[in-house]
């Protein structure tokens, strides 16, 4: 596995990718403002498939689910950007979360592994059922979304103690509930929906009694969620951004961004949104929901992971690469030339 640098070309890469982006979204609803713009800092291989990633202020975690590799976690230095190593987490992981203190890994099979990030080995495994998707952990529980044996569409949250893996409720969601996220105080769920139980919606749980608070309408088939403890965003892929007050439960914002939008994730600072179509990524200001820059980060971004100072991206790649395929790390300054986020 190696790294490279990249200059010039990333920045002209970056800008063709926000005039494309601009030009999707004609008609007002999204515009390119302000002095901040985005830059690559960092590009380094991992296993075939990257699907899924995570970040602390520590480490970076990556899901591989390709030929060959499909059973991998890669383990990533926050601050150097070098692969610490490769995990094997059993067959077919999906979603994957860091609390700090250990990395979750859900699994098709129903099962939940805790990660050492000292030592990479898996230190406790939980059953939940049928197959687990979705993860969220605030240290001392962990949440889980999982779909229901028996209810074709059916979805379940169980929430696991972090420190035993023994089961501490069940909530039922909506059907095809299954993208995640936790702050603080309450956990968020994007529900598909179903052809028998319609409605694209976000269901908020509080933490400590484990009851619905309320279900939040957004747009059609959202499966991105990002909460960071003042808002929570929901990405649909149709173009659609939703922002809501996470005190409230209001939505402030609703902004079409671009077609083929996938994974959303933010650190209070900045947002970040996967562009498929236009292989990019758009970094979103958290008070407008308009986009302040987009940068190319390589073919096929499938998943965005930020850990308060960078942005990290996990690009499926085209098949072109006998390396594997690619973790982008993504950092941010204004126009005065000072760094936001990282720097090159």
């Amino acid at each position: 596995m190696g790294s490279k640098r990249h200059g010039r070309r990333a920045r002209r890469h970056a800008t063709v990718a926000a005039a494309a982006i601009a030009v999707a979204a004609a008609g007002g609803a999204t515009a390119l403002t302000g002095p901040i713009r985005a830059h690559v800092v960092h590009t380094l291989h991992v296993a075939a498939g990257p699907t899924a990633i995570a970040a602390d202020a520590h480490h970076v975690w990556v899901i591989s689910t390709g030929l060959g590799d499909g059973h991998t976690l890669t383990e990533i230095d926050a601050r150097s950007g070098r692969v610490d190593r490769a995990i094997d987490v059993g067959l077919t992981p999906i979603g994957v979360a860091s609390d700090g203190r250990r990395a979750w890994v859900t699994s098709e099979a129903g099962f939940v592994s805790a990660i050492d990030p000292s030592s990479g080995r898996i230190v406790l495994t939980a059953f939940v059922g049928g197959p687990a998707v979705g993860v969220a952990s605030n240290g001392a529980d962990v949440w889980v979304t999982h779909a229901l044996p028996g209810a074709p569409g059916g979805a379940m949250v169980t929430e696991i103690s972090a420190s035993t893996g023994m089961p501490v409720r069940n909530i039922r969601t909506r059907p095809g509930a299954y993208a995640i996220s936790a702050d603080t105080r309450h956990v968020w769920v994007a529900g598909l929906g179903s052809v028998a139980a319609p409605g694209h919606t976000v269901t908020e749980i509080d933490e400590t009694t484990g009851t619905v608070v309320r279900t939040i309408g957004v747009g059609q088939f959202p499966d991105s969620i990002s909460a960071d403890g003042r808002r929570v965003w929901v990405a649909t892929p149709s173009g659609l951004v939703t922002s809501i007050d996470a005190v409230t439960g209001r939505r402030l914002h609703t902004r079409e961004i671009a077609p083929n939008l996938g994974a959303i994730a933010s650190d209070r600072t900045h947002v970040w949104a996967t562009v498929a179509g236009y292989d990019a990524v758009a970094l979103i200001d958290p008070q407008t929901a308009q986009i302040d820059a987009t940068v190319n980060a390589g073919p096929g971004p499938a998943s965005v992971a930020a850990d308060g100072t960078h942005a990290w991206v996990a690009e499926y790649g085209d098949g072109s690469s006998v390396l594997g395929d690619t973790i982008t790390e993504i950092g941010v300054f204004d126009g005065t030339g000072a760094t936001r986020h990282g720097g090159a």
